[in-house]
C-alpha cells in the first residue's frame, strides 16, 4: 500500500473521521485545537416554564426593595445538557461537558396585585453574580397585564447555573400569569 497523506485524498478515497461509528445521530466532531477532539451535539437547550393561569394567578412573588430570587416551581420541557433544580431555589443548571455560549431569555406576563404602579427590576444571575448586561426595568400596574422580557448572553461551563432575581421601587406582590425561562447554547 502506498504511503499517502490525508490531505491528498479525493473522491471515493475520502472517509469519515475517526470514531464516527461511536457517534450518535446528530452529533458533530468538536476539535480541541491540539490535533484531537470528540463527538458531541453542537447545542444545548432547556425550556423551564410556569403554565399559564391568569385567574389564579399561576405564581406570585413578594417583591422587596432588595434583589430576591424568583423561586417558582418550573416545569422542565425540552432539554439537552440542562436540568432544573429547586434547591436551594429555582434555577437552571448546565450539565454539558463542553463550555457553551448561551442565549438566556425570560418572558413573563405580570401585573401588580393592588395599589399604585411600581417599578420592577429583573436580573439574571449566573452562579450568584449578575450575568453581563441582563438587567431590565418595567413599571407594573394593578389590574393591567403586561409582558416583561429579559435576554442576555454568557459562557456556561459544567455545573454553572442561571437564576432570576426581582427588585421593586417599593414592596408589592407581583402576580405572574405564566413565564418561560429558556437557554440555548452553542458548544465551541
Amino acid at each position: 500500500m502506498a504511503n499517502v497523506t490525508h490531505s491528498s485524498l479525493t473522491g471515493s478515497d475520502l472517509h469519515e473521521p475517526k470514531g464516527v461509528a461511536a457517534a450518535s445521530s446528530g452529533e458533530v466532531y468538536i476539535a480541541n485545537g491540539s490535533g484531537s477532539g470528540h463527538w458531541d451535539y453542537y447545542n444545548s437547550y432547556v425550556n423551564g416554564y410556569i403554565a399559564f393561569d391568569a385567574v389564579g394567578p399561576a405564581e406570585t412573588h413578594s417583591v422587596t426593595t432588595s434583589f430576591t430570587v424568583f423561586d417558582p416551581t418550573f416545569t422542565i420541557g425540552d432539554n439537552r445538557d440542562w436540568i432544573g433544580e429547586s434547591s436551594p431555589n429555582a434555577r437552571l443548571k448546565y450539565t454539558g461537558a463542553d463550555a457553551s455560549e448561551v442565549n438566556c431569555q425570560l418572558t413573563m406576563s405580570v401585573q401588580q396585585s393592588s395599589g399604585s404602579s411600581k417599578d420592577l427590576e429583573v436580573i439574571f444571575r449566573k452562579n450568584g453574580t449578575g450575568l453581563n448586561g441582563g438587567h431590565a426595568i418595567a413599571t407594573v400596574a394593578s389590574g393591567v397585564w403586561q409582558t416583561v422580557t429579559l435576554t442576555d448572553f454568557g459562557t456556561f461551563s459544567t455545573n454553572d447555573y442561571l437564576e432570576v432575581f426581582f427588585k421593586g421601587s417599593a414592596a408589592f406582590t407581583l402576580n405572574i400569569a405564566g413565564a418561560n425561562l429558556t437557554a440555548l447554547g452553542i458548544h465551541g
